[in-house]
């Protein structure tokens, strides 16, 4: 009986041991992805090594030009290679877009080149044969980037196409852009074919411009309400007389997507260009024009340029206020 006693007795700590550890343990839901204990989770976030991330003076500019602008008194806070001529690719478009609407009714409905079908992408896909409007070919041309756009406003122009190239360099000489220099209205490369000694000769030919032209065309087109608007659309359908649902477009700049502060902004990439970017930003008022050539990360190197750019313009304003207010003191002190 007492050897039973204390058996029972250790049978009955046994279990109290045993059901205080499942009690004070996890629950199964915790391992799973539940809702964590707080003070667990705070434990052991806090353990966890902080990354710092690399300030923006340590991070480098990829792109082989670039040029940006306070357009308050068109003062140029950062530069590198900004007169250096490169190709733009489609950035182009933002000439081809002045010139059209200088010459063109925005209603006015054109019909779609059969050369669109070797048009090379980025295309819309029209049909050709279709009939358009020069007001949603726009849309098409600068948020997507369409070189069938492009062809089909061109060949629409009184003179046709080579009558339009040679408008587009006009319009940039009127800008005062005098290393920029157009073959196509799109910004794909043109192969020219010239005949010597009964030999043809065919040569590549790219449009070009510098970073700080670039600029100037780009505050032009993007103080243009028109363009403005459109740049900043996300997607938008185009009307067409063939394709009933018409002509889905979506905008190519990711920064859009992002939520800063744009007042306008154009892509452009061929092999050649590489990847190039023109963006307005208008922080508090302020307008900052940045334009990227050449780049293997417009977007990354556009945003860095913003930051840099944002600093140096607070920065700025400090130093004035500073004295002004100083300026201030010393009135009232001397009206007291």
């Amino acid at each position: 009986m007492l050897q039973a006693h204390w058996l029972y007795r250790f049978i009955v700590v046994l279990a109290a041991v045993f059901a205080f550890f499942v009690v004070t343990a996890p629950s199964s839901s915790y391992a799973q992805g539940g809702d964590l204990p707080p003070q667990r989770t705070v434990l052991k976030i806090a353990k966890k090594p902080l990354q710092k991330a690399a300030s923006d003076q340590q991070q480098t500019i990829k792109a082989r030009a670039v040029c940006c602008v306070n357009l308050a008194g068109n003062r140029v806070l950062i530069s590198r290679n900004a007169d250096q001529p490169l190709p733009i690719a489609s950035l182009t478009k933002l000439i081809t877009a002045l010139v059209t609407m200088e010459s063109m009714p925005l209603d006015r409905k054109l019909r779609v080149p059969t050369i669109v079908q070797k048009t090379p992408k980025s295309v819309i896909g029209l049909i050709p044969g279709d009939m358009v409007s020069v007001h949603d070919l726009l849309h098409g041309l600068l948020m997507q980037s369409g070189n069938d756009c492009a062809e089909t406003l061109a060949r629409s122009f009184p003179g046709g196409r080579r009558a339009f190239v040679t408008a587009m360099n006009k319009k940039a000489r009127s800008l005062r852009a005098r290393h920029t220099l157009f073959y196509t209205p799109s910004g794909l490369d043109a192969k020219l074919v010239r005949t010597e000694q009964g030999k043809n000769q065919e040569t590549v030919k790219s449009n070009v411009s510098t970073a700080r032209e670039v600029a100037r065309i780009a505050q032009v087109a993007f103080a243009n309400n028109t363009i403005r608007s459109i740049c900043l659309k996300r997607h938008f359908s185009m009307g067409s007389a063939k394709k009933k649902q018409g002509y889905r477009v979506s905008n190519t700049n990711r920064l859009l997507r992002e939520g800063f502060p744009l007042s306008g902004g154009k892509t452009g990439f061929t092999v050649k260009a590489g990847h190039c970017l023109a963006t307005c930003f208008s922080p508090g008022g302020k307008n900052l024009l940045i334009v990227v050539l050449g780049s293997t990360d417009h977007f990354g190197d556009t945003r860095l340029l913003y930051r840099r750019a944002l600093k140096m313009s607070k920065d700025a304003d400090k130093r004035t206020e500073k004295p002004s207010s100083k300026a201030a003191q010393r009135r009232s002190r001397t009206a007291g």
